[in-house]
């Protein structure tokens, strides 16, 4: 059994200790990350093994202990910020991937989730295996099985029906600060595979944060870690969508993340909201994108829980048309004056030739 221990150190970020229960020689594995500053953002150093029962292709079960952890890597881990967990991921011998991700909760460390999977095709490891790849039971809620085939290399997702529209809201001492009712569905492409996923708003979790010149939006579920939006104040008199991460578990196990914190969607003045029933697309990068419908946001100035007016997305268009339609009158003058040029002209040489 494995226990983990997290705190903080004064002036070296987040430290984390994991350690083994029961008698153990020495420890087998070291892990130290550092932040930009070269501080100690996250340690680790802890000895395990693993027990696996598989079946064979006589239909028999068999037990195998995997002790030796030599050549350990550690690609994949995280110190993590005030939106990121921090992630402890190891990967070891032939195909072995042992991956732990934590939560903070104002000043608890908790494990979110342990994922364990290993690749039974190793015959060297798994004699006479009949299945060539497993996860451990538990982890089967949060990721599913890589299958043996290899993904058709196209970025044509299968098509999806409108998302359910969903309301989240976010509280302060002061009552609702943050207001957003919008269905949701996610376009993400990872190893040229296209996967659109519709957000269930009936099995989402919602959380936040409400601050003078920014909020936050995180929606989380058994399969988003953390979808989170992030709005900011500009020029002091208006609002609008600066920023978006998410990390998630996709189908064949592996994890998604992403973040874009340079956006300038969904932007209406403050102590109003933003509203647009059409489809939308954020685009936060070309792996992923998030289309919305029947969307509605006031992340600033909410009165007594309720949205405030609304500027309709409309305006958006409104916006070129203006300078299309002014371009167009001044052509239309300019063809005018150009005619009437000519057309004075002629006359000009019809006098000269009668004379």
């Amino acid at each position: 059994m494995v226990c983990f221990r997290l705190s903080p150190v004064p002036g070296s970020g987040l430290v984390l200790l994991c350690l083994v229960l029961g008698a153990v020689s020495s420890y087998t594995l070291e892990l130290n990350l550092t932040d930009s500053e070269k501080a100690t953002c996250l340690y680790a150093k802890w000895q395990m093994n693993f027990t696996i029962r598989y079946e064979t292709t006589s239909k028999n079960y068999k037990v195998v202990t995997i002790s030796d952890l030599g050549n350990a890597t550690y690609n994949g881990s995280i110190c993590g910020d005030y939106q990121n967990g921090s992630r402890i991921a190891v990967q070891f011998g032939s195909g072995f991937s042992w991956i732990v991700n934590f939560t903070k909760d104002v000043s608890t460390y908790s494990i979110h989730s342990i994922s364990f999977s290993y690749d039974t095709s190793d015959n060297s490891t798994f004699p006479d295996a009949e299945k060539k790849e497993f996860l451990c039971e538990k982890d089967k809620t949060l990721t599913t099985v890589v299958p043996t085939t290899v993904p058709s290399p196209t970025t044509t997702p299968t098509p999806k029906e409108k998302p359910e529209v969903g309301s989240y809201w976010v509280k302060n001492g002061n009552g609702t600060c943050l207001l957003a009712t919008m269905g949701l569905q996610l376009n993400i492409t990872q190893d040229k595979v296209a996967s659109v996923i519709n957000i269930n708003p009936n099995t989402t979790h919602f959380t936040g944060s409400c601050h003078s010149q920014t909020a936050l939006l995180r929606l989380n579920s058994s399969n988003i870690k953390y979808l989170d939006f992030v709005f900011a104040v500009k020029n002091e008199n208006r609002f609008y969508l600066k920023e978006v991460n998410i990390s998630m578990y996709l189908v064949n196990g592996s994890v998604f993340s992403i973040g874009n914190n340079n956006l300038t969607y969904w932007d209406a003045p403050l102590g109003s909201s933003y509203m647009c029933n059409r489809e939308q697309t954020v685009s936060v990068s070309g792996a992923f994108q998030i289309n919305t419908f029947d969307l509605r946001v006031q992340p600033f100035s909410v009165v007594e829980g309720k949205y405030s007016t609304a500027q309709d997305c409309s305006a958006d268009d409104d916006n070129f048309l203006v300078p299309i339609a002014v371009g167009a009158a001044l052509a239309g003058v300019l063809i005018l004056v150009l005619l009437a040029y000519f057309i004075g002209l002629k006359r000009h040489h019809a006098g000269y030739e009668q004379f």
